[in-house]
C-alpha cells in the first residue's frame, strides 16, 4: 500500500500551503535578487536588485517603495560578462558585511 499511495500523490498533488503570508520576519537578512523581490521587502528583507539595466531597476525601486514603504538598492550585474560579476561583488563587498541569499529569480 505504501508504494501505491505515493504513486497516486505523485500523479494527483495536493493543492501548495505555503504562501507568502508564510515567509516569517527575515530582519536583518541581506539578498541580492535577480526578480520577485516585493515579498522579501514586505517582510523585511534588505534588497539589493541586480540588473544589466538601472532605468528599468530605478522604475521598479520607486514602484516598490510606493508600495511597501520599504526601498531596495540597486546593484550593476551583467551575468554573461565575468568582469562584471567581479565588480559587482567588489561594490556589495563596499556597502555589505555579509549575504544571507543569492536569489536568481529572473
Amino acid at each position: 500500500m505504501g508504494i501505491f499511495w505515493l504513486f497516486l500523490q505523485q500523479l494527483f498533488p495536493t493543492a501548495l500551503t505555503y504562501t507568502i503570508n508564510a515567509i516569517p520576519d527575515l530582519s536583518g537578512k541581506v539578498m541580492i535578487v535577480t526578480g520577485g523581490f516585493q515579498a522579501l521587502l514586505v517582510h523585511n528583507v534588505k534588497v539589493c536588485i541586480a540588473s544589466r539595466t538601472r532605468e528599468k531597476v530605478e522604475g521598479a525601486i520607486t514602484d516598490l517603495k510606493e508600495q511597501t514603504g520599504k526601498e531596495a538598492y540597486f546593484l550593476e550585474l551583467d551575468l554573461a560578462d565575468l568582469h562584471s560579476v567581479k565588480a559587482t561583488a567588489e561594490e556589495f563587498q563596499r556597502h555589505e558585511k555579509e549575504l544571507h541569499v543569492l536569489f536568481n529569480n529572473a
